[in-house]
């Protein structure tokens, strides 16, 4: 777990110098979604105290040895699918109501309905509240099956939307296929888009879409720079 700050220059925001690595997972197996809120809790833990409290920090313009009062928080939580699962107390992807949006289940998808109910924020909270108080693996298995829904650390933090934001990174999102699958092999191929209506609306939008010229850039070492470049 690493994180960045959103207040410096994209240019800036990812050179090593200026991420931070918080937390390195121990194999050799993955941790289930119980574990992985154990990783979390000290780091929740210090970003409700940052969020609430701050930190005095030394700045050019208050360089007095109080400083300046800076409070932090979360922004978003970026990362692959089966990680989204286990951080927002979503089931794991494999399940029956397999979305982080929405609730559509394996079974919806061939028919194409138009809309799904969404998943809310606060429906999130108050489930993961219930399998919180389930003192029992049993129980415990049986609620996520019913209510596609667990616990997380995240829950604590008043500002943080556990449904809007938890993202998938480009990385996953284009380079390696996922938005090519829910599009094509999904929407196309399940004919939910069809071709002379929302399918040509689609291809217009996406006609408009740009992408940042150095989104896909690989950052090289240079003598020049320290870090890099």
């Amino acid at each position: 777990m690493s994180f960045s700050i959103c207040n410096l220059p994209p240019e800036y925001r990812y050179h090593t110098s200026n991420l931070m690595c918080v937390r390195i997972m121990p194999g050799p197996k993955e941790q289930t979604p119980d574990q992985v809120q154990r990783f979390l809790r000290p780091i929740v833990s210090d970003l409700l105290h940052l969020w609430k409290h701050g930190i005095k920090v030394p700045t050019e313009s208050h360089p007095e040895l109080e400083g300046r009062l800076v409070r932090v928080a979360l922004v978003a939580i970026i990362c692959d699918k089966p990680t989204a699962h286990k951080m927002g107390g979503f089931p794991l992807h494999s399940h029956t109501n397999f979305c982080t949006e929405c609730w559509i289940s394996t079974k919806d998808k061939p028919e194409g309905k138009p809309r799904f109910m969404l998943r809310t924020n606060q429906q999130q909270r108050a489930l993961g509240d219930q399998y919180r108080a389930l003192t029992n693996l049993t129980a415990r298995v049986n609620f996520v099956k019913e209510h596609a829904t667990c616990y997380t650390q995240l829950s604590h933090l008043p500002y943080f939307d556990l449904v809007q934001q938890i993202v998938i990174d480009h990385m996953h999102n284009l380079f390696l296929g996922l938005v090519k699958t829910h599009f094509y092999h999904i929407w196309v191929q399940n004919k939910i888009l069809q071709p002379n209506h929302e399918l040509t609306k689609l291809h217009e939008l996406l006609a408009d879409v740009s992408t940042v010229t150095n989104a896909t850039r690989l950052y090289h070492f240079s003598p020049i720079f320290p870090h890099f470049s």
